[in-house]
């Protein structure tokens, strides 16, 4: 442990202080800041906790000095996280098809008097917390409470999942692994787009990679290439001074094209097959990486953008950037820095 967690110390008025970085990623960190303080009893001193994650902003290359959510413990609240990661050790031991149930808190001992009819019960009471009884119960409950519940629980999923896209796009992924990705996040595209097609066949021998239903009821196309690529995505022409698109771009902008061409073909059958209406469809090609670029090429980007008919190219960076803007909408409201 002490090759990972190497403390950092500092602080001010003669207090002891410490940092951990116990997690970090290209884009996030979460450090632990331990500090001592005295306290109104003789020869006794509180050890206080504080968990800091930081995030980089786009296109910053380090991180803010200013943590973007804390969360701070009193030395009994550190007492129960210590004994619950103690509660860990049990773990190691055990395959995960294990069903086990982790005791903490000063009185955790009294579940081990709990009988077998008391342990199902609990799991009966457990496995009804579903947002059809999340929904009962707003209608018994201060409907205020249960929004916020929703909110939290949304919000942990989507920054667990934007964390995971982050990953994703910092390796060397295959475009399946973004397929699967994004079958399961629709949310990332905002209000857009209000479901997912499971079928995928576009034309006889055509698929796109996801196909999803507008506000308007008509289907579009999101087309998956890697995040990593041989080269940039728009190349310099230092003889005319502007940019263009790489080898990569021109052949998903020329398979994009060739979908909507595909769709316009067979536009009778795709209705009768998928049950949706079909008319003029975008293609949102979904390639490469953008966080160094500068203002020349973001600028490029726009203006090939504006020329494309019914076609549209965003980076990894830019479907980042997309959900942490709809993450801010559900973070949690400050209080004092901590909750």
């Amino acid at each position: 442990m002490s090759d990972i967690l190497k403390p950092q110390l500092g602080g001010g008025g003669g207090l002891l202080r410490e940092e951990f970085e116990i997690h970090k990623t290209g884009r996030m960190k979460i450090v632990a800041v331990f500090w001592v303080v005295p306290s109104s009893e003789p020869d006794r001193k509180h050890v206080n906790l504080r968990l800091e994650q930081y995030k980089k902003n786009t296109g910053d290359p380090g991180f803010p000095l200013k943590p973007t959510h804390s969360i701070n413990f009193d030395e009994a609240d550190t007492e129960n996280l210590l004994s619950s990661l103690k509660a860990q050790r049990l773990l190691k031991d055990m395959s995960p098809s294990d069903r086990v149930i982790v005791l903490r808190g000063a009185h955790s001992e009294e579940f081990l008097d709990l009988t077998d009819r008391d342990v199902y019960s609990l799991k009966l009471l457990l496995t009804s917390l579903t947002d059809e009884n999340i929904r009962k119960l707003a209608r018994t409950v201060d409907a205020r409470i249960v929004e916020k519940i929703d909110s939290a629980v949304r919000y942990v999923q989507m920054e667990e999942s934007l964390e995971k896209l982050q990953t994703l796009i910092e390796n060397e992924t295959a475009e399946t692994a973004f397929q699967v990705w994004f079958k399961h996040n629709t949310w990332i595209f905002g209000k857009h787009y209000v479901r997912r097609v499971s079928k995928r066949t576009i034309g006889l021998e055509s698929q796109a990679d996801l196909i999803y239903v507008s506000v308007d009821g008509f289907a579009d196309l999101v087309e998956l290439k890697k995040s990593v690529l041989t080269s940039p995505l728009l190349l310099y022409d230092s003889s005319h001074n502007s940019f263009y698109p790489s080898s990569e771009l021109s052949r998903a902008l020329a398979q994009a094209m060739h979908y909507i061409q595909v769709i316009e073909d067979h536009r009778l059958q795709l209705e009768q097959l998928s049950n949706i209406p079909v008319l003029r469809p975008t293609v949102t090609i979904i390639m490469g990486r953008s966080d160094d670029w500068h203002d020349a090429r973001r600028q490029h980007l726009r203006i090939l953008n504006s020329s494309l008919v019914n076609i549209r190219v965003l980076t990894y960076d830019h479907l980042l950037a997309m959900g942490h803007s709809l993450l801010n909408l559900y973070s949690p409201a400050e209080d004092s820095g901590s909750f």
